[in-house]
C-alpha cells in the first residue's frame, strides 16, 4: 500500500489491480476505487489498466452477471485461469516493452521464490540487466512485496567491496 501523501505510478496501480486478481474470484469497480486507497482514479482510468493486462496475457472479462471482472479459463468460461494467452502487442516499440515489462513483473509476482530470488531472475529472465532486477524488485516492494537484499559477508578472503556477495530473499507480500 502507498505511503500517505504518495502518488503511485501506473505500472504499480496496473500491479494492485493484478494483485487482486491473483486472490480474488471477482474484483468490482468499487474494490478498485475503495482496494489500497485509490479513490482518485476514475472508471476508466481502472478500465485502461485492465484492458493493459488483458493485452499482457491476462484472462480476465467483465461479467455482466456479477457487475464484476472475473478470470476466464482456456475455454472462455469463468474460473480461476493459471495460463496466460498470448500478448497483444501494440504497433509502437514503447507500447511493446511496456507490455513486456507488465508480463516480467506479474511473472516475477506469481512465481518468486523466497531463497535466491535473484537466482531465479536470471534464470527466467536471461536477457534482463542486473539493474533492471533491482528495478523490478524495488517497484514490487513499493506495493508491498517484502523482497530485500542481504549480504553475505562470510567469505574472511572476499576483498572487492564494490560488489560484496548476497542475494535477494522474499518474505511474501504485506499490507496488501
Amino acid at each position: 500500500m502507498p505511503r500517505p501523501g504518495k502518488s503511485i505510478s501506473k505500472t504499480e496501480r496496473i500491479l494492485y489491480i493484478y494483485h487482486l486478481f491473483r486472490f480474488c474470484e471477482e474484483v468490482s469497480m468499487q474494490e478498485l476505487r475503495n482496494h489500497w486507497q485509490l479513490k482518485d482514479f476514475s472508471d476508466k482510468t481502472f478500465s485502461r489498466d485492465i484492458s493493459l493486462l488483458k493485452r499482457a496475457g491476462v484472462p480476465i472479462h467483465f461479467s455482466g452477471r456479477r457487475k464484476a471482472f472475473v478470470q476466464i479459463d482456456e475455454t472462455g468460461k469463468e474460473g480461476r485461469s493459471p495460463k496466460f494467452r498470448a500478448p497483444d502487442y501494440p504497433e509502437s516499440k514503447k507500447g511493446q516493452q511496456y507490455i513486456d515489462k507488465i508480463i516480467r513483473l506479474i511473472t516475477i509476482m506469481d512465481g518468486l521464490p523466497y531463497e535466491d530470488c535473484d537466482v531465479w531472475y536470471r534464470g527466467t529472465f536471461p536477457d534482463a540487466s542486473k539493474r533492471t532486477m533491482q528495478r523490478d524488485f524495488a517497484t514490487l516492494k513499493t506495493i508491498g512485496y517484502e523482497v530485500y537484499y542481504k549480504r553475505e559477508w562470510d567469505d574472511p578472503d572476499f576483498k572487492d567491496d564494490e560488489n560484496p556477495p548476497g542475494h535477494y530473499y522474499f518474505d511474501g507480500v504485506y499490507n496488501a
